[in-house]
């Protein structure tokens, strides 16, 4: 009889993990399938997923099986759907679909791939992200400006220059955001 622990090990490898992983190479970023539910849709198609490849696999070991080896059992199931878990997994992290894997170690932070192809113009989700970032940044720079101008009216000249030289430099940062913003715009019509 299995223990607790090898059957809730089987159900996961069996109906979840390795769709879940094929979702992540089929769409690495994050809001990809959809902005505000992506996690839900990950977990659903991988549930799916899971079966099919879990059935596909079994059937692929019913092929090579003779009548002398019997290749559908748990210990050729578990290395093939291993084998198909780690290949589903390298090739998500080389499309970038595990970020936090450079929490780890720099070399193994792999940014997701921007959508298209090269040399063509970035698609439209890769552009509403810069949009948003640049939007975010403009916005924090000038609450900056407001918190400057506020300290920047001391009685003490070396603090007042201080702050009019950030200011300054904000300012400049908020200009060229502005450029960015506007060329990221004429891209979109």
């Amino acid at each position: 009889m299995s223990n607790p622990i090898q059957i809730l090990a089987g159900v996961v490898v069996v109906f979840f993990l390795p769709g879940y992983m094929l979702v992540n190479l089929l769409f690495p970023r994050k809001g990809e399938l959809d902005p505000e539910y992506d996690q839900v849709y990950r977990v659903a198609l991988g549930m799916g997923m899971s079966v099919v490849i879990a059935i596909l696999v079994g059937f692929g070991l019913n092929a090579i099986s003779t009548e002398e080896h019997g290749y559908v059992s748990s210990g050729p199931l578990w290395i093939s759907l291993s084998a198909v878990m780690l290949a589903f997994f390298l090739l998500g992290w080389f499309r970038g679909a595990y970020p936090w894997l450079g929490a780890i170690h720099h070399a193994l932070y792999r940014p997701p791939r921007a959508v298209g192809m090269p040399g063509k113009k970035p698609s439209d989700y890769a552009r509403k992200q810069r949009i948003g970032r640049l939007l975010l940044e403009r916005e924090r720079l000038l609450k900056d400006m407001m918190s400057f101008s506020d300290v920047s009216s001391t009685s003490n000249p070396k603090r007042k220059l201080y702050y009019r030289k950030r200011m300054d430099a904000t300012r400049e940062r908020i200009a060229q955001i502005n450029k960015e913003l506007e060329s990221a715009g004429k891209g979109e019509s």
